[in-house]
This record gives structure tokens, C-alpha cells and sequence, in this order.
């Protein structure tokens, strides 16, 4: 359960930053329509919120917003990694 609390909030940062304009043209070579960005937007707040319920289930009330806390600062940081330093693909500078 820890590992789905961790991919959901890994993939709702991933989706609130390619809702953003630089991180969706980087990826996919143009800004997002209106109509994207809010779907990215509200599948990533869509993730995160649901990324509490996994959380909880395998610890409990007491210390599963704990883990949540956690593993959101975790799943901010992988995102920020893939989107940032990883490179895209096609993407030639280093």
C-alpha cells in the first residue's frame, strides 16, 4: 500500500507539472489547449487526494497522514527529478 500511495503522488505531480506551459512543451513540443491543461490539473489533484486513502489503510488514522506527508515530499521530488533532469525524448542537450 505504500508503493501505490508513492506512485499516486509521484504520477499527480507529474501531471501538475505538464498542466504547466515549459514542462508540457519540453515534453511534447507545444503548450497545452485549455482543455488539457485542466484535465492535467484535475487528474493530478485528482491523485493526490486519492494517494490518502492507501496511506491510511496500511497505517492506520494515527500514523497513516504521517506516511502520506512523506511520501508526497517523496513523490514531489521524483517528479521534480524526471521533469527537470531527465532528459525528454529527442531532446539532444545535456
Amino acid at each position: 500500500m505504500n508503493i501505490v500511495s508513492l506512485l499516486l503522488t509521484t504520477a499527480a505531480f507529474g501531471l501538475l507539472g505538464l498542466a504547466t506551459d515549459a514542462h508540457h512543451r519540453r515534453r511534447f513540443g507545444h503548450c497545452p489547449q485549455a482543455a488539457r491543461r485542466r484535465l492535467l490539473r484535475n487528474g493530478g489533484w485528482l491523485a493526490l487526494v486519492g494517494s490518502v486513502v492507501p496511506a491510511i489503510l496500511s497505517r492506520g488514522w494515527i500514523f497513516g497522514p504521517i506516511l502520506w506527508a512523506g511520501v508526497v515530499m517523496a513523490g514531489a521530488g521524483i517528479a521534480f527529478l524526471v521533469l527537470n533532469v531527465i532528459p525528454a525524448r529527442g531532446d539532444t542537450r545535456s
